[in-house]
């Protein structure tokens, strides 16, 4: 009887674990389901692709005009590799001061291994930019996946995590994922307006940065669960505490 108490505790204990695990892996099955697909795509170097992708592009070219200029400009601007990263490195620091070591270990981590990913797919599929004299921005290197949709989609949802660990309001917390959904869709889209990117470029960029995101925060947060089971079981023993 006692076993079955004992077991029945365990299992609550771990309920919530298990079901960050599953969903986690849902999520990862599902972001590798659609990245892979459009890898797929590209490698052949499929027709249907290619029509839609200039498509969408000539479409972006003809619909080009100040205003929007200007907005998707400052998009890309807080999407690049420097913009990114100074938001990364002051929210970093800010929790070094806080002494939330674990905290900005998980947002060092996502973001470099992130960056790093990234660069290793470009090199790998090696796919072309558009035509140079259709950019308003100029770009070099490889096409597939924009970085700046894989960047942006990772270091905006590590630091959406990260607010909803530290807010108990639920108004904080979905503020938080609707101002990352936002900057990451706006990142996204302003590749394809300045004509850098094809639109399969910034779909596989935020497919691949919400795979690698979701795998870096499902470890942290089951490691984190299972580290405050026992620091909770320990302290509920006898003589301890």
């Amino acid at each position: 009887m006692a076993d079955r108490v004992v077991s029945k505790w365990r299992f609550r204990d771990y309920l919530p674990v298990i079901l960050t695990v599953i969903g986690g892996l849902l999520l990862i099955g599902w972001a590798g389901d659609q990245f892979l697909d459009l890898a797929e795509l590209v490698h052949s170097k499929s027709p249907l692709l290619q029509r839609i992708d200039t498509r969408v592009h000539d479409w972006a070219v003809a619909k080009r005009y100040a205003s929007a200029t200007s907005f998707f400009d400052v998009m890309t601007t807080i999407g690049g590799p420097a913009g990114v990263g100074a938001i990364g490195a002051v929210v970093f620091i800010v929790l070094l001061v806080r002494k939330r070591f674990r905290w900005a270990a998980y947002l060092a981590l996502t973001a470099a291994g992130g960056g790093a990913l990234d660069w290793e797919l470009k090199r790998y599929f090696a796919r072309a930019r558009p035509a140079v004299a259709e950019m308003l921005k100029h770009a070099s290197g490889y096409s597939f996946p924009s970085g700046h949709a894989m960047g942006s989609t990772v270091v905006f949802s590590a630091l959406a995590y990260l607010v909803l660990r530290a807010q108990v309001r639920w108004l904080w917390k979905a503020g938080a994922i609707a101002l990352a959904t936002t900057l990451v869709i706006g990142v996204a889209l302003s590749r394809v307006y300045l004509g850098v990117h094809w639109i399969s470029d910034v779909g596989a960029g935020i497919t691949a940065g919400l795979l690698w995101v979701t795998m870096t925060t499902v470890a942290y947060e089951t490691l984190r669960r299972i580290h405050r089971i026992h620091v909770g079981r320990a302290s509920a023993r006898p003589g301890t505490g």
